[in-house]
């Protein structure tokens, strides 16, 4: 079998996912071939979908030393050292490949996020804008370059950035949701203005007194199958901490103009105020299907917005449990607070609310869905 064969075959198995048996392939190309850097190259990418990611690395540097102009290998190299967890690495190889081509938009991404990982917010920002002067209607580079404003404070021109992603892909959901943050973000600095002129003698001894404040209130017969009817997204599709099977909505829960709804936000307003001991604005409200083998890894609710405006210390959020599900399982859904630690085995009804600051993380296994209402909140005093 000659080599162009050997390569029709590989191509083959890879076709049909026979990732093991197609490596063989090419590695047997490379006996033959050892310059052969496309074979060093595939058997890179292989290695990397393994996860061997050594193994990649090996190849991928052996394709590099037989054409030092390959830019696809000098990005692959760089994908395969950032899951090492050798970022320095990574951002060499990545910029060694936008070094042979310009407008490389995978690797000028790559490098953007890759820079965001490592605070280098402004070259994030030039990656993102020189993926835009070669790809004017690419709408992730605007929407990555909206974040990259994020993190450097800028929150006006995030928003314009991710105006014209969402007119570029209107089904953009990363895009529209920030974009949706930032408008609720711009209503409470209007509401902390507006409270400052109202109240005289606005209440300055604000906070729980408990942490975590634990409440409960009697959950609605239909108010779950008033929440099933809202349009959701599954959890294993979100870009936050949540994972598993199970749905969850928007952030916009109390948009909704249900009348059930309009009551549990009322009800949880005074909860949540007499709690912090001042008036509040919701930024957050949305709801969680929990089911086998889905939660949430440890987060805090603090973001840019609260650092850059010296928020932290008057945000809180709030989880109240409508079922709890199988709690007769390995994994009950235990919510777990850290720093100090705690565990919390909710029942029907259940309502905790603790700083936004504060580490937490749950997860469940059981057969029967788990179902929440979560709000994150500020205290206007």
């Amino acid at each position: 079998m000659d080599i162009e064969d050997k390569i029709s075959k590989a191509k083959d198995l890879l076709v049909n996912g026979r990732l093991e048996e197609a490596k063989n392939v090419f590695q047997d190309i490379v006996k033959n071939q050892p310059a052969n850097y496309k074979a060093h190259t595939n058997i890179g990418a292989i290695s990397l979908q393994l996860g061997k990611f050594d193994d990649a690395e090996l190849n991928f540097k052996n394709a590099i030393k037989h054409n030092p102009m390959f830019e696809v290998a000098y990005f692959n190299l760089g994908i395969t050292q950032k899951k090492q967890g050798k970022f320095n690495d990574a951002e060499i190889s990545f910029k060694n490949a936008i070094n042979l081509r310009e407008d490389y938009t995978e690797a000028n991404t790559n490098l953007g996020m890759l820079l965001i990982e490592q605070g280098k917010f402004n070259e994030a920002e030039e990656c993102f804008k020189k993926i835009i002067n070669y790809k004017p209607k690419f709408a992730e580079a605007y929407y990555n370059l909206g974040v990259t404003y994020g993190k450097l404070s800028r929150f006006d021109l995030a928003e314009v950035n991710y105006k014209r992603a969402l007119e570029l892909k209107p089904e953009f959901i990363d895009a529209d949701y920030n974009l949706k943050k930032i408008y609720r973000q711009n209503k409470f600095l209007l509401s902390v203005k507006k409270y400052k002129k109202d109240v005289v003698n606005p209440e300055v001894n604000t906070g729980l007194n408990d942490n975590p404040f634990i409440s409960n209130r009697k959950v609605e017969v239909n108010l779950i199958e008033e929440l099933l009817k809202i349009n959701t997204m599954d959890l294993n599709k979100t870009s936050d901490v949540r994972y598993g099977n199970g749905k969850c909505s928007d952030f916009e829960l109390f948009e909704n103009k249900s009348s059930i709804l309009k009551d549990v936000e009322k009800d949880l307003i005074k909860i949540m105020s007499a709690a912090v001991k001042s008036d509040i604005f919701i930024i957050e409200s949305f709801f969680n299907v929990l089911r086998a083998g889905s939660g949430l890894t440890s987060h805090n609710h603090i973001n840019d917005f609260d650092t850059t405006f010296n928020f932290i210390n008057k945000k809180y959020s709030l989880t109240y449990y409508l079922s709890i599900g199988d709690q007769k399982c390995a994994e009950p859904g235990i919510l777990k607070l850290y720093n100090p630690d705690r565990e919390i085995l909710p029942s029907e009804g259940t309502i905790v609310i603790f700083p936004a600051d504060r580490l937490h993380s749950s997860s469940y296994g059981g057969k029967k869905d788990r179902v929440m209402i979560g709000v994150n909140f500020y205290t206007l005093s």
